[in-house]
């Protein structure tokens, strides 16, 4: 069976690097894709990061399966429909959540985007990238962005 790669966006700029990025390991017939897009539906934007109505998961999910769609189209167009997969899943712990899916689907990496934010603005936001290195049951590539100084 060919080894199941996981990735995951946040559909930031910094998640299309890490999808580029992963788009690039991808070589047709070598590899399949599960392409995630995991948000607490509670935090999430709707389309030009308008706030959703309270209650609108179902807003939330076609959104995020549009914009999962495109992105499979754009970056990963080369595999087989076969070999890549998307969804979107809600969850108030994404990092959580990823290292679940990694370890439930037998994934052999991950590919993930960091915004680099240091200091006060990682404490304050968190950091979903380095909670999945420190918890993923297999390799974890983190695409940089830029590291943020506060």
């Amino acid at each position: 069976m060919k080894p199941l790669m996981v990735v995951c966006t946040d559909f930031s700029a910094c998640s299309d690097t890490a999808l580029q990025r992963a788009a690039d390991i991808a070589a047709p017939d070598e590899i399949r894709v599960f392409l995630i897009h995991v948000c607490d539906p509670k935090k999430a934007k709707g389309p030009g990061g308008r706030e959703l109505p309270e209650g609108d998961g179902q807003g939330w999910d076609e959104d995020s399966m549009r914009q999962l769609k495109e992105a499979r189209r754009r970056y990963f167009g080369h595999l087989n429909d076969t070999d890549v997969q998307y969804d979107a899943i809600p969850s108030a712990h994404p990092s959580m959540e990823i290292c679940k899916i990694a370890e439930d689907t037998k994934a052999s990496l991950i590919v993930l985007g960091s915004h680099g934010r240091t200091g006060m603005l990682r404490r304050l936001l968190g950091s979903v990238a380095e909670a999945t290195v420190r918890h993923a049951p297999c390799s974890v590539f983190v695409v940089r962005e830029a590291a943020i100084r506060t």
